[in-house]
This record gives structure tokens, C-alpha cells and sequence, in this order.
């Protein structure tokens, strides 16, 4: 097992073993045949010497298409932690589950709606929920890449756990999506993907925003390995934690 963690002002980055729930395999384009297809992984580490260090993460997502409309959910599992002098620390726990709905109204544009709910105790958030509905347009449609741009309007609801004045304890309130996603085939078994999104909200929430990317390369029966990067962004975080938080992955999974 292989497993780094650094730590500065503004920078959280681990490597473990995962499958991101971005790694949708290899294939540029979504299968329109009104079956479901998508994968699932479950990993983790274990290292003990003068202290024990333990993770365990699953993810899982799923796609069903036509030439008329998208659904497309998605789950992640992520706890980690890290014991010194049988004092336990938590150094990941984050439970997250969404989808979204598109709706191609041509060839090029579709409209969507998505929801998400998570909890991250780590960044000291109790409940999160938001949704948010739009438009988008596909720049770039060919068999081995595809790239979409799309604009909307949502809503977050976000609890914190222990909160210092003056931090609230929770924020909500209206907030816009810009963002962008693509996907490329690199060969007939490797694919990447990658999305950025950036959610302006009032003075009350603040701005948040997300990228994530991932290399995906089946290599037998439908096994596959995965490689992804996660970055967030916040610009109001609850008791001053880091505004800024990286995620690296390694794994394997397998597609269906």
C-alpha cells in the first residue's frame, strides 16, 4: 500500500487507493441504448509501526442514456485515520451521493437538473444539500472526444458541526453554476475525463467551485485502473479551515 499525505496554508493532498467517481472508462462517447452502464470500487490501505494508519474508500456511479435524455448517479465512501500513542484522529469522512437528469432539446443543447447531498466531517460540515437546474451546449461531439459547456441556477443548504463565532452554523441561499466537462479517448482501453465548475453565491455563502480529472485503462474482463485529482474551493470556510482541499487517487475497479 502506498499512501502520502501534505499538509501546508492552503493545500490538503492524499494519495490512496480509490477509483474516482469520475473514472467512467474507456469511451469518449455515452452509450445511448437505454441500459445501465458505469462501475464500482472498493479499496484501501493499512500501515502500522510507531502509529496505525487505516483507509477505506468506495465509490460507485451509473449511467443510463438515450438518444432523447441522460440519468447519471453517483456515490462516494471516503474514511480515513491515523492513530499516535492509541490517540485516534480522523483524517478523512466524507459520504456523498447525487445525479443528474439531461434532457437533449437538439443535436447540440440540452437542458439539466441535478441534486447533491454529502457530509464531510473533516471540513467540519454536518449536511450539505444543493440543486440546480440549467442549460448546456455541446461544443465538440465525435466518437473519440466530446466537450460540453453549461450555465445554470441553484440553491445549497450547509450545516456545520462545531462552530467559533463569528462563524455561522450554517449558510444557504441562491447560488450560479458556469462550468465546462470533457471526455477523450485516448485508445481503444484508455479514456480521460475531466469537469470544472464554479458556484458564485451571495456575501452570505460565498463562492465555491470544483475540478476534478481522471485516467481510466481497462485491463482485463472489465477491470480497470484509475488515476484522479480532485480540487475544491471554498471562499468562505467554516472556522477559517483551509479555503483550498486536493485529493489524488490510485485504484482499480470494474465497469458494468
Amino acid at each position: 500500500m502506498f499512501q502520502i499525505k501534505l499538509r501546508q496554508r492552503s493545500l490538503h493532498l492524499t494519495t490512496i487507493f480509490l477509483c474516482g467517481t469520475l473514472s467512467h472508462f474507456a469511451g469518449a462517447q455515452t452509450l445511448q441504448d437505454n441500459q445501465w452502464h458505469g462501475g464500482i470500487a472498493i479499496g484501501g490501505s493499512y500501515a502500522s509501526s510507531n502509529n496505525v494508519a487505516q483507509t477505506f474508500n468506495l465509490s460507485a456511479n451509473g449511467t443510463k442514456a438515450t438518444q432523447e435524455d441522460k440519468l447519471g448517479l453517483y456515490s462516494v465512501v471516503n474514511y480515513g485515520s491515523n492513530t499516535v500513542n492509541k490517540v485516534k484522529t480522523n483524517t478523512a469522512q466524507l459520504l456523498r451521493i447525487g445525479g443528474r437528469y439531461d434532457y437533449n432539446m437538439s443535436a447540440n443543447s440540452f437542458f439539466f437538473g441535478g441534486s447533491e447531498l454529502e457530509t464531510n466531517k473533516i471540513q467540519n460540515i454536518d449536511s450539505r444539500y444543493s440543486f440546480n437546474t440549467g442549460a448546456g451546449f455541446k461544443l465538440i461531439k465525435t466518437e473519440d472526444t466530446s466537450f460540453d459547456v453549461f450555465t445554470g441556477l441553484g440553491y445549497s443548504n450547509t450545516r456545520f458541526g462545531t462552530t467559533i463565532p463569528p462563524s455561522p452554523d450554517s449558510k444557504k441561499g441562491v447560488e450560479f453554476l458556469f462550468g465546462e466537462e470533457s471526455t477523450h479517448k485516448l485508445s481503444n482501453t484508455s479514456s480521460v475525463k475531466q469537469r470544472w465548475a464554479i458556484y458564485p453565491g451571495s456575501s452570505d455563502i460565498g463562492t465555491r467551485s470544483t475540478f476534478d480529472i481522471s485516467l481510466a485503462t481497462v485491463v482485463a474482463n472489465g477491470w480497470t485502473l484509475n488515476a484522479s485529482a480532485a480540487v475544491s474551493y471554498t471562499s468562505k470556510p467554516s472556522n477559517n479551515f483551509k479555503r483550498t482541499n486536493s485529493l489524488v487517487t490510485f485504484g482499480f475497479g470494474y465497469k458494468y
